[in-house]
């Protein structure tokens, strides 16, 4: 399967999932495949200290590792029992707001993802935890975390308790063989433009004689340029980022200098690619990678370096219930996510990278896991993190986005130009947003 871009509730004819469908549930899976639980001992003076709340809460989510932490959250607050109810996959969503909407059975906290979160901030639904005091709780953050929680008037929404940058990962053997190098600062140094990483990419295809990619495939331009653009939607108006053309004609030179694979994300030859040795590096998140990786086989193998532009993707975040009746102790949990207790814990326990600058800093020089040997992946994550614009998602972006990436996807495999791209989106917009001017 070459095609990228699909709806986000659709499989291909093997049942390999989709991108943003994997983006939801793969955080749970690598944490189990990144990193082995590691007990984290909670002192006397933590516990101590500890608030002495009571009470019930309900969370709603289609994560998995929010178990993990309703079950440090009550830990540390004996006296609170939290009930989360995971619903996996795109059915979450629907159902999430059909209970805001109809105020039945909702719940107290509910999870918003990174794909939709622009069509909630500024619904009804979400408490203005602004109002609460979390201004402070954030004074810390990654600027760009912090960003995607806010509404159009500058409140904040919602809250989460890591950040997602991502960079090209590695297999060190392979660019030691064919880019010289496999230090991770050298490695960043020889892909830091598109014009290198392609003059890499047809060296690579020629000395293994075909059988070796620097790429799996020409969408990573896509993937890491996305939230560097400015937004879909000014003043009313469909605003195309001309950095897009750029980008256009970066994925078509990949795809003609046979720099990629071919290999579209998610298709099991892909997947097995991985491990296999036929691609040098991909460009993915950092809690996503090693979903794929064989842990025992990977060990030490891989690194991580930095993409030509800083860039993320996905993100969890939580927003509090108006219809609540437990709004005190809801916000209690948002306050513990955004902790340093947690975002360490968390840190350790699935290699989530954390949201605050504080967790990010004292663990940057001395957080190390065995699948990337000896490199300070903190350091480099952090570097990336401190780089990625902070914007405010809204309704529209997301949803164009993926529009485009399925057009851009056709007209490669098609050979049009790039005008026909852009006209094609402009025609899906105007058909499906009445209210946005397209010129």
């Amino acid at each position: 399967m070459d095609d990228v871009r699909q709806s986000d509730d659709a499989t291909d004819a093997a049942g390999t999932l989709t991108r943003k469908e994997t983006l939801r549930i793969g955080g749970a899976l690598a944490a189990a495949a990144l990193a082995a639980p590691a007990a984290v001992a909670l002192g006397g003076g933590e516990a101590a200290a500890a608030t002495r709340l009571s009470g019930h809460l309900v969370i709603w989510t289609f994560f998995s590792q929010v178990q993990l932490m309703a079950q440090q959250f009550m830990q540390h607050n004996p006296g609170v029992t939290v009930d989360v109810k995971v619903f996996p996959g795109s059915s979450y969503e629907t159902k999430m707001r059909l209970a805001l909407q109809t105020h039945q059975d909702a719940p107290d906290i509910f999870d918003l993802e990174r794909s939709y979160i622009g069509k909630y901030l500024d619904s009804p639904f979400p408490v203005d935890m602004s109002a609460l005091g979390a201004e402070a709780l954030v004074k810390d953050y990654i600027p760009y975390a912090t960003a995607l929680g806010r509404d159009s008037n500058g409140k904040i929404r919602a809250v989460t308790d890591n950040s997602s940058p991502g960079g090209f990962w590695y297999r060190r053997d392979l660019a030691k063989t064919y880019l010289g190098v496999d230090d991770p600062a050298a490695v960043s140094a020889k892909v830091s433009n598109w014009a290198s990483i392609i003059a890499l990419g047809k060296q690579v295809a020629s000395r293994s004689n075909g059988k070796v990619h620097l790429l799996a495939h020409y969408s990573d331009a896509f993937q890491i340029a996305q939230y560097s653009m400015q937004p879909w939607v000014v003043n009313g108006k469909l605003n195309i980022d001309p950095r897009w053309n750029g980008v256009l004609d970066t994925e078509r030179a990949i795809r003609a200098g046979g720099v990629d694979a071919k290999l579209g994300p998610f298709s099991p030859a892909w997947g097995s690619a991985w491990n296999d040795g036929s691609v040098v590096m991909f460009g993915w998140p950092s809690w996503a990678g090693g979903i794929f990786i064989d842990p025992k086989k990977g060990a030490g193998k891989w690194g991580i370096a930095a993409a030509p532009l800083p860039y993320y993707v996905g993100g969890t975040y939580r927003a509090i219930y108006t219809g609540s009746g437990n709004k005190a102790l809801a916000y209690e949990f948002v306050k513990f996510i955004a902790s340093p207790v947690w975002q360490n814990y968390n840190l350790k326990q699935t290699l989530n990278m954390p949201a605050l600058r504080s967790v990010f800093t004292s663990n940057e020089n001395s957080f190390r896991v065995p699948l990337f040997g000896s490199q300070a992946v903190l350091a480099t994550y952090y570097s990336i993190a401190a780089g990625i614009p902070p914007r405010r998602p809204d309704k529209y972006g997301e949803d164009i986005l993926s529009t485009f990436g399925s057009i851009v996807s056709d007209m490669i495999r098609t050979g049009q130009p790039n005008s026909a791209a852009f006209a094609a989106l402009k025609q899906q917009v105007q058909s499906k947003y009445p209210e946005i001017s397209v010129s």
